[in-house]
C-alpha cells in the first residue's frame, strides 16, 4: 500500500511539471532535447516498479513413479536340428577338382 500510495504521488508530481506551460520557443529545452526521453524512461522505470508483479519461485512440482520392471521373455523351445555327416569322395564340381571331404547336412 505504501508503495502505491508513493507511485501515486510521484505521477502526480511528474503529471504537474509535464502539464506546466512551456515557453514557445524553437530551440531544446534542457540537454539537447534530451529531456523528455530522459523523464519518460524515468517513467517508465518508476511506474514498472510500482506495478510489475514480483517473481515468486517455488521448488518443481515432484512427480512419483514406480520402479522399472523387468519381465524376462518366456523361453523358446525348438527342437535341436538333425544333423548327418556324410563323406564325400574326390571329384570334379565343374571343372574344379575337389578332395574328398566330410560334409554336414541339417534339416
Amino acid at each position: 500500500m505504501k508503495r502505491m500510495v508513493a507511485g501515486l504521488m510521484v505521477l502526480s508530481l511528474l503529471a504537474v511539471l509535464l502539464a506546466a506551460p512551456a515557453p514557445a520557443d524553437a530551440r531544446p529545452r534542457f540537454w539537447g532535447g534530451f529531456g523528455g526521453f530522459a523523464a519518460g524512461a524515468v517513467t517508465g522505470v518508476v511506474l514498472g516498479s510500482i506495478f510489475a508483479p514480483r517473481v515468486v519461485y517455488s521448488a518443481p512440482p515432484v512427480v512419483y513413479e514406480p520402479a522399472p520392471v523387468y519381465v524376462e521373455p518366456a523361453p523358446v523351445y525348438a527342437p535341436a536340428p538333425v544333423c548327418q555327416d556324410y563323406w564325400v569322395p574326390n571329384q570334379y564340381r565343374g571343372s574344379v577338382w575337389v578332395q574328398a571331404h566330410w560334409e554336414r547336412y541339417c534339416r
